[in-house]
């Protein structure tokens, strides 16, 4: 027999009467003794409390375990129950079954939504608050208020109302939503009866307040640029909406949309989020540790892949360009805008109707998601953005070549890359982007 010093200055309670953990009372029993444990159905080899009356073990760290919790993989409350009904249950954090015999969390609201014990208190999931007493806060109101059936008033644009229009749109890319800041393409969109304001439909029905799997904390959403312009997930900046704490963390709308599951057209297979294994993203062939993969097979694809738009345009081209996912395309293909060659194991855009191909940084760039005519703000630096004509390139003031505008390399090695863009607003106050 042998004990450590802290199990003998702390020694757990010889017996305990604990009514959330189990209706008797617990007796600890001190030695190695393999059991499964009823509260969070994993194993244990030592020192459980177990009931003299009845055949129930549980460890010593589950005996406090929240009665009550909010996690950021459900928008509801989630209780805690020593047991679920009979049936065939799948956990919504790591998607493996559930053995309905021990304990877990479900939700009252959504009957088929359960948690496995021990997934429900990561880190990454659980804000560390139990609610037991805390009354649940109300739901929170929609962003509009209904009007009639073609009319809203939205929160951030309160002077005029927005009418619903429905019919088919090709903007070139020139009529923006100011949530996404994405062109208005074919998708339903509301706009102001007697101004530019125009939100796509389903930017429109985004809540205002939601949890998010990237994040502990509920985030509310804002409207407009109170806080700085990068996504804390994709890098992207942009002055669009976003999803903040109001504290460090802030996500745009395109990345608040994001599930921790997702159904990409790419793949057949559902993709879950993953942050413990690197992978390579199949559509730009980078290793990853951010991503979402499939279970069954070797696919993933990182955050900025998985929200590239499906159908986008570019001044270049007059149609609608088609993200393409094919990889084994035969022929050689060229970016029709930088004039280079492009990889096809990596995705593309291209037109179906001209038959032209755009790598996916030339079609979309780094400034893809600010609205001409608006002045960007970055720490102190106040940058009007502006539309250019079509063909229009600007010069690099380092290498004093024509470039597209892209940050993402950092450092400028010629015409292809250029200094990281908040470096130049040093000395530039007028920025251009497509």
């Amino acid at each position: 027999f042998s004990v450590d010093v802290d199990c003998v200055r702390d020694s757990p309670p010889l017996a305990i009467l604990f009514p959330k953990a189990h209706e008797h009372q617990l007796s600890l029993t001190p030695r190695k003794i393999s059991f499964d444990c009823d509260a969070c159905g994993m194993a244990g080899d030592r020192n459980p409390y177990s009931c003299q009356q009845c055949d129930f073990m549980i460890h010593q760290s589950c005996i406090d375990l929240p009665e009550i919790v909010n996690v950021n993989r459900h928008e509801h409350r989630l209780s805690r129950r020593l047991h679920l009904s009979p049936g065939s249950w799948i956990c919504g954090v790591c998607h493996k079954n559930v053995d309905w015999s021990y304990g877990a969390y479900s939700c009252l609201t959504c009957p088929n939504y359960v948690i496995h014990s021990k997934c429900a208190i990561q880190n990454d999931v659980w804000d560390k608050l139990e609610l037991k007493g805390i009354p649940e806060e109300p739901i929170e109101i929609e962003p509009f208020k209904v009007i009639d059936e073609n009319l809203i008033c939205y929160i951030s644009h309160e002077e005029h109302y927005l009418q619903l229009n429905e019919d088919s749109i090709i903007s070139g890319g020139s009529i923006r939503c100011e949530a996404c800041v994405l062109p208005i393409n074919s998708q339903p969109f509301y706009k102001c009866v007697q101004c530019h304001f125009i939100l796509h439909q389903t930017c429109a029905y985004l809540p205002r307040k939601k949890r998010h799997f990237y994040h502990d904390k509920p985030l509310t959403l804002i409207c407009g640029d109170m806080i700085e312009s990068g996504c804390s997930m994709c890098d992207k900046h942009s002055d669009g909406f976003k999803y903040t704490d109001f504290q460090f963390f802030s996500i745009d709308v395109t990345c608040g949309t994001l599930s921790e599951s997702i159904i990409h057209e790419s793949h057949p297979c559902t993709l879950y989020y993953n942050d413990e294994k690197h992978m390579k993203c199949s559509s730009c062939n980078r290793l990853e540790y951010r991503l979402f993969s499939c279970d069954d097979c070797n696919f993933a694809l990182d955050i900025k892949c998985a929200v590239l738009p499906k159908t986008t345009q570019h001044w270049n081209d007059e149609h609608l360009l088609y993200l393409c996912y094919e990889k084994n395309k035969k022929g050689e293909y060229w970016c029709d805008i930088c004039e280079e060659k492009i990889d096809t194991v990596i995705w593309f855009y291209k037109c179906d109707s001209c038959c032209v191909t755009f790598h996916t940084k030339c079609v979309l760039g780094d400034f893809s998601r600010f609205m001409p005519g608006r002045i960007a703000t970055y720490g102190k630096w106040r940058i009007k953005v502006m539309q250019t004509s079509p063909g229009f390139l600007p010069r690099c003031y380092v290498c004093h070549t024509q470039c597209r505008l892209s940050m993402e390399d950092g450092q400028c090695d010629g015409p292809r890359t250029h200094p990281n863009f908040f470096f130049k607003i040093f000395f530039l106050v007028t920025y251009i982007v497509y």
